[in-house]
Order: structure tokens, then sequence, then C-alpha cells
């Protein structure tokens, strides 16, 4: 089993091909030449499509890869969330088999209402589990909510899913392969807000030009310095709330964790 990053020529989104076997999944096939080509010479012969959400960016080449490969589509689905192309549906704890592999939806709201990614704990590669995390995580950085999405949910999913400690919590061995690569800007962004977070700085003086493959780092490396992954941290939590440009926040949002991750993504937002 592998996962080959690919590199969408409509858009600035990174998508993904996983190989296992004769089988292949698509994860967000926004460029239709490109996944299509890709799929074709991975010498597989059966073929899928997972949507990680309905924004545009993500959903809007299924329909040519679907018809160009005779895949069928899996997409999540929720109430509040616009009608998308869903030949099954997709909820949090089904499985998605390619080959031999097994990938574990996991339901992963904030971004928007119905947002998932999927996590191979077992990978055949000989790496770390691997999790396909759409516009949840990024390299040195978080999703925004500004599409459809709920600030607060965001923080609970963030904290829940990949901030948590303990026998559940992914380990910090977990590879992750986000749907955009932002790692220059949100690098910046970390550095205006924490100018002495050395880890952000040795990694913005390695970040340069446009890659040819997405950034990629591990959940381990990400909790390390990226904020949006530290909101316990006290030191962290008075200097966002204590900025006198940090936005006013949502009422309701009486803790400090939460409180800390919705003024940094407003920080962000304007940054």
């Amino acid at each position: 089993m592998y996962v080959r990053p690919l590199r969408s020529t409509v858009s600035d989104n990174w998508f993904y091909l996983v190989v296992d076997g004769d089988s292949a999944l698509l994860v967000d096939p926004i460029d239709p030449g490109v996944a299509v080509a890709a799929a074709r010479d991975s010498g597989a012969s059966r073929f899928s499509i997972v949507a990680t959400h309905w924004h545009p960016d993500h959903v809007g080449g299924n329909d040519a890869v679907a018809a160009a490969l005779g895949a069928a589509v899996f997409a999540p689905t929720a109430a509040d969330a616009p009608e998308i192309r869903r030949d099954h549906t997709l909820r949090g704890g089904d499985l998605v088999e390619v080959g031999a592999s097994r990938w574990l939806v996991l339901h992963v709201p904030g971004h928007t209402s119905d947002h998932i990614a999927l996590l191979c704990e077992s990978p055949e590669d000989g790496h770390g589990p691997a999790l396909l995390s759409g516009d949840l995580l990024f390299v040195a950085g978080i999703g925004n909510t500004r599409l459809g999405g709920d600030t607060p949910t965001l923080a609970a999913t963030v904290r829940r899913t990949l901030c948590a400690s303990g026998a559940d919590a992914l380990p910090d061995a977990t590879r992750f392969f986000p749907g955009h690569d932002y790692a220059a800007r949100n690098l910046d962004f970390i550095l205006s807000v924490e100018p002495d977070n050395a880890e952000a700085r040795r990694r913005r003086e390695a970040v340069s030009g446009v890659p040819s493959a997405p950034t990629l780092t591990t959940l381990g490396e990400e909790r390390s310095y990226n904020p949006f992954l530290r909101l316990d941290d006290p030191t962290l939590q008075a200097r966002v709330l204590g900025r006198p440009d940090a936005a006013p926040v949502a009422p309701g949002l009486d803790d400090d964790a939460t409180r800390t991750f919705a003024t940094l993504r407003a920080l962000r937002d304007r940054f």
C-alpha cells in the first residue's frame, strides 16, 4: 500500500491516490486530468473516490473522474450541507477498503459539519499510521470555518482528535496528508504570534518557493510547535488572549483553550 500526493493544476489543492494491489482510491480528486492519468498509471483495475467534505474545491472533479474510471463516490452527509454526488454514504466508524488496507472513517466536523478524515492505523508500508486529513489539519495550521463551518465545533474536534493524550490518542508517529499546503503562510502567522517559537522559525527557513511535493509532517511534530494543537499551554493562552488586537470571541466560550483557539482562528483569518 502507498499514498501518492497529486498536485491540482486547476486549484491550490493537493489530493491523494491510495493504491493497494489492484485497487486504488482517489481522495478529493479535484483535477480530473491529473487524477485519471495517475490512477491509470498505478496499474490498478478497481477504483473508488472519497470526498472528505462538500466544498467545491474538493468535490468538483468527482463526476468526471467517476465517469472516466467507472468509480463509485463515497461521501459524508449532513442536514445543512449542499447535495453532492454520493453513491455511498460514509459515517464515522465506517471502514473504507482499498485492497488489503482498511481506512477508518473519522467524523471531524468544524470546517464543515460533514467533514470526515480517513485513518489507516497499520499501513503495510512500514511507516506509522496514515491520516488523510482533508481540510481538518494543515502543516503549521488548521482549517478555517468561513464556509459552512463552526469555530467552537472545530475547536472541540481538534482537542478530541488531534490533541488528545492517553490510550485512545492518535500516535505522534501518525503521518497526515492535508488537502492544501499553506506551510509558508501558516509559519509566518505562527511567528507573528510567537516570535520566539524556535521550531516554527527553523521550519520557515526550510520552506521556500513552490514545492514539487506537499510539505508533510507528523502529528507529533505538529503537537510540538503548532499553536492550534497546544491549546492547553497556559503561556500560549496568556499571550493570545492578552493581545490588544485579539478578536472578541463568541459568547459562551468560557474555557481558555476554546477561547484561545477561536482567537487564533480569527487572527489567522485576518493575517
